[in-house]
């Protein structure tokens, strides 16, 4: 079983972000389009390490080095969860391999412990991130001893564990509930939807918790925070009190004990795997097939039906396109309980947040729009849609419906929170629905053409796709960037020149925006 795991291991690793691609393609477009991806990964590493260490430098500044360890080991932790959570599932039981390797003489635990081992590692790249950017601001502002690096190099290589664990082991629960029942794609998304919302009300609550502190409290400051990372996740103290004291012996009980749940959560996977992968990819037949009146319908509106049953089919889809909306709609009933001046007092910044708050729910809205990924999500049936007689135009339209479809009630609901909170007049309504709104389509509009100049067709998960492409990537950040540039002015403009700069801007994006869409359709499918 130990060379099955070593080759399947293999084969999991190469596939890491279409590493074994870039590494025998010889398509020059492939090349740039992975080396554009690496680009981007590097400048995203940047700039959480450039995140990390500022906060470091400012927790010791303030008084609180002591707390520097356990904060790392929580932080880097809960990222780790926060990102595995969702795709947990899909990993580990992975669809598009399943009924090749069920069928060769593997054994079902060398296909868990491969996939553990892969999970592992990719988010090992998280742990790194955060705790060397951590641990190098540290040593220079504190100058520790030797034991402390030595012990930190051994907490951030076993950090992962425990987070990956509960993300499979909720993974997991999610996986086997849905494998249950009829609609599995929903039941799977819906979960994993309320799992999200969960932690963001912790986080929420947590932020709620350190609001509280105040300058005075400065000495009593850092047995809170400590007791409050005890709270949520006590390992992290554990390992920093380790990591501070030179412990080796309680460093080693902390990793030993993290192994063994990480072992036994793989050995009941493992023993679950085959019921649960029936249960998940086994379709249910009924044979009272009835031949009714056949329907005819117009080509948008057909294309619109394959795009939505496409969507509801993948829960990973519609989790990853559904946060923005959801968050949208959480930040105007946020709004709306704090009102405009708390939120002024509790944000602390310079500028005027009525004014301010279309642009920041148009940024959310545009969050990971599917468009940016739905050409990806064809995947090898492309060719179907390339061989039918319609207009890239017609394919593209319907694509872009079923995004702005996702979008369009929760950007009500959210309009209506925000008119109860602000109490607009009519020119103050008037942009705060249409800012939003166009600036929303320009971001639907600019996933779809990143996703033409990037598709992604030989997956194997969706995850790949949907969380790893570069075009989810770039895809997703058209609108939140063409909100953060059309606030620019909107502040710095004195107010009597509010509505005419909020009306030139209005003009401008939806000028760009049908510039693009005309680009969009008259460019040729990938």
């Amino acid at each position: 079983m130990i060379k099955q795991i070593k080759s399947l291991t293999k084969l999991q690793l190469k596939n890491l972000y279409g590493l074994n691609v870039v590494r025998f393609t010889k398509d020059k477009k492939e090349k740039t389009r992975k080396a554009s991806l690496l680009i981007i990964y590097i400048f995203l590493i940047l700039m959480a390490c450039g995140y990390i260490g500022m906060a470091t430098f400012g927790y010791i500044t303030l008084g609180l080095g002591e707390m520097i360890p356990a904060y790392l080991i929580m932080l880097s932790s809960f990222m780790i969860l926060f990102f595995a959570i969702f795709k947990a599932g899909s990993v580990i039981f992975q669809k598009n391999a399943y009924d090749i390797l069920c069928s060769l003489p593997l054994s079902q635990t060398a296909i868990v412990v491969s996939r553990f081992i892969r999970m592992y590692v990719e988010n090992l790249l998280l742990s790194f991130i955060v705790m060397v950017s951590g641990i190098l601001v540290y040593g220079v502002m504190e100058r520790p001893e030797i034991s402390f690096y030595l012990i930190g190099i051994i907490v951030t290589l076993f950090i992962p564990l425990i987070p990956i664990t509960i993300a499979t082991f909720l993974g997991a629960v999610i996986t086997a509930i849905a494998s249950r029942m009829k609609h599995k794609s929903m039941v799977s998304a819906i979960l994993s939807i309320l799992l999200f919302l969960g932690i963001m009300f912790g986080t929420s609550h947590l932020s709620a918790m350190e609001d509280e502190f105040s300058v005075e409290m400065l000495q009593n400051l850092l047995d809170r925070v400590f007791s409050l990372i005890e709270s949520m996740y006590p390992p992290a103290i554990w390992l920093g009190n380790a990591m501070l004291s030179g412990n080796f012996l309680n460093c080693v009980l902390c990793v030993v004990g993290a192994l063994l749940v990480f072992v036994i959560t793989m050995m009941v996977v493992s023993a679950n795997f085959q019921w649960i992968c029936r249960g998940l990819y086994s379709i249910r037949a009924k044979h009272d097939y009835q031949l009714e009146g056949l329907k005819k319908q117009s080509v948008l509106r057909a294309l619109y039906g394959r795009e939505l049953r496409r969507y509801l089919s993948s829960s990973i889809y519609v989790t990853n396109t559904i946060i923005g909306p959801i968050m949208a709609v959480l930040f105007s009933a946020s709004v709306l309980v704090m009102g405009v001046d708390k939120m002024q007092q509790f944000l602390e910044i310079p500028i005027n947040i009525k004014g301010a708050i279309p642009f920041v729910l148009a940024g959310i809205l545009s969050m990971m729009p599917a468009t940016s990924t739905s050409i990806s999500m064809e995947g090898k049936e492309w060719w179907i849609v390339k061989s039918l007689p319609i207009k890239t135009k017609a394919v593209l339209d319907g694509k872009l419906l079923l995004n702005l479809s996702i979008i369009l009630p929760f950007f009500l609901v959210s309009e209506v929170l925000l008119t109860i909170a602000l109490k607009p007049d009519f020119i103050e309504m008037v942009w705060m629905m249409a800012i939003p709104a166009i600036i929303t389509l320009f971001g639907c509009v600019f996933g779809i053409a990143v996703n033409l100049k990037m598709p992604v067709f030989n997956w194997e998960n969706e995850v790949t796709v949907v969380k790893q492409s570069a075009s989810s990537m770039l895809g997703g950040l058209g609108g939140i960037i063409m909100a953060l540039l059309c606030l620019v002015p909107v502040i710095l403009v004195p107010t009597e020149y509010a509505s005419l700069i909020r009306g030139m801007i209005c003009v401008m994006v939806a000028s760009l925006t049908a510039f693009l869409y005309r680009k969009n359709s008259m460019a040729k499918l990938p």
